[in-house]
């Protein structure tokens, strides 16, 4: 029996009471598409606004525009380009990004989120975030955040996430122990606006593969944090998504190395925090040609790869790291860096916090290690926009400043596209078509 733990039955009828009038609940399963759980405001349609003189970074990943135009009508835009090119309708509000750059809405791949109003806007939002996904969190956890007259982002979400036991987060997941189960749960999730199904570590190779064949049927794809299952067969299963880099740990060591991690994890989940270290500091990567199978897998099906590398960051004397962290983590990077390499879908995922960034920065520390593990700043921010709103979904809509898409927007001081960090620097927000309030506004 399907059964999400500590959810109350009732809560299907919360959830729909909350979603604004008119909101699609049920998805279009004759196509692939994913719905915000929240409907935001726009202006009216006879609103214009024109953003004038900026570096103009449009996330398909080519040369910026200097002194460019955009012009949005209500909440879409409808024109771009050259400012001496594009003429500025008359009664257009005009803002100057003289010496600024503007970018698509940044894309969080992996946030999450509980009962809360203030991190999602704190977060996300007021560093540019426009859209943001939990892949995993069970729907009880955004009544709060739903019900809110908050301006906040775009709301993506998974559901639960699909596990098997001994569950590892009793409060959090949707327990299956067959694979009729996985369907149901999968069928559940998306009835109730799942745009994504997320399977976790413990949750068995064959109720994985139940759980892609479902999603696919819904036209909804399926992500995972894997510990015990080894990427390359996960994805072969139908995975369209990886969570955290260290899942593909398993699918790159020895025999030995990885059998002595599963049976550590498999005995006392919480042994995976010492234990993915220790497994990634003995990885051979170089002439290792389960690396190259691997990351050609990924790359061949398309696979999107959501690292969040920030949260598994260790240094060597630092913040009392081990030797084993150390190693491990810097291993992980190199991995990254053979994945954008060989092209393979790199998308930006905060996971919240991270122990090297302030407090509401771990998007900035995951794009600056993006960088130093070996990507270009304009291949990071194209991950951070057009291949984001790929994973989600969206592409339609979201992810690039082109005539036709939704007017969410960032204007930052500085180039991100030449120095990374300039990301951080965000002084402008719209959404929908609407600029946000910061606290420097």
């Amino acid at each position: 029996m399907y059964r999400e733990c500590h959810t109350p039955t009732s809560l299907i009828g919360l959830i729909l009471a909350l979603l604004p009038l008119g909101m699609p609940v049920l998805f279009d399963i004759g196509q692939a598409h994913s719905q915000e759980m929240n409907k935001l405001a726009s202006l009216p349609p006879d609103s214009v606004v024109a953003i004038v003189g900026g570096n103009l970074i449009d996330g398909n990943g080519g040369p910026s525009l200097q002194d460019s135009c955009i012009v949005i009508r209500g909440n879409r835009i409808v024109a771009v380009g050259s400012r001496h090119e594009t003429p500025i309708p008359n009664g257009a509000k005009v803002f100057d990004a003289d010496g600024m750059s503007v970018l698509p809405g940044l894309i969080d791949t992996h946030f999450h989120s509980r009962d809360s109003v203030k991190q999602p806007v704190e977060f996300e939002l007021h560093n540019g975030i426009t859209s943001f996904r939990d892949p995993g969190h069970p729907f009880k956890y955004y009544t709060t955040l739903l019900a809110s007259d908050a301006t906040i982002p775009r709301v993506f979400l998974c559901g639960g996430h699909l596990d098997a036991p001994p569950v590892v987060w009793p409060d959090q997941a949707a327990v299956v122990t067959t694979e009729d189960e996985a369907r149901q749960a999968v069928n559940r999730h998306v009835d109730r606006g799942a745009s994504a199904i997320k399977v976790y570590f413990r949750l068995p190779l064959e109720h994985i593969r139940a759980a892609c064949d479902a999603a696919h049927n819904r036209h909804v794809p399926v992500t995972a944090h894997l510990e015990l299952v080894d990427a390359d067969q996960a994805i072969e299963a139908g995975l369209t998504g990886i969570e955290h880099i260290t899942s593909f740990g398993t699918s790159i060591g020895t025999k030995d190395q990885v059998d002595q991690f599963k049976s550590m994890v498999t005995a006392n989940s919480s042994a995976r925090g010492e234990w993915r270290y220790r497994l990634w500091a003995q990885l051979q990567l170089e002439n290792n040609p389960r690396v190259d199978k691997l990351v050609d897998l990924v790359v061949q099906r398309g696979v999107f790869v959501s690292p969040t590398l920030a949260v598994f960051e260790r240094r060597g004397g630092e913040k009392d790291a081990t030797a084993a962290e150390a190693a491990g983590f810097k291993n992980m990077m190199s991995f990254l860096g053979r994945c954008y390499q060989a092209d393979a879908k790199v998308v930006v995922g905060s996971h919240t916090s991270a122990p090297f960034a302030a407090r509401g920065k771990a998007y900035l520390r995951e794009v600056e290690l993006l960088v130093e593990a070996g990507m270009k700043p304009m291949d990071v921010l194209t991950a951070a926009t057009k291949t984001g709103a790929e994973f989600l979904g969206v592409e339609d809509r979201l992810g690039t400043i082109e005539t036709g898409k939704l007017a969410d927007l960032v204007v930052v001081d500085g180039d991100p596209s030449k120095m990374i960090g300039d990301l951080g620097r965000v002084t402008k927000v719209m959404l929908n078509g609407q600029w946000t309030e910061r606290p420097s506004d």
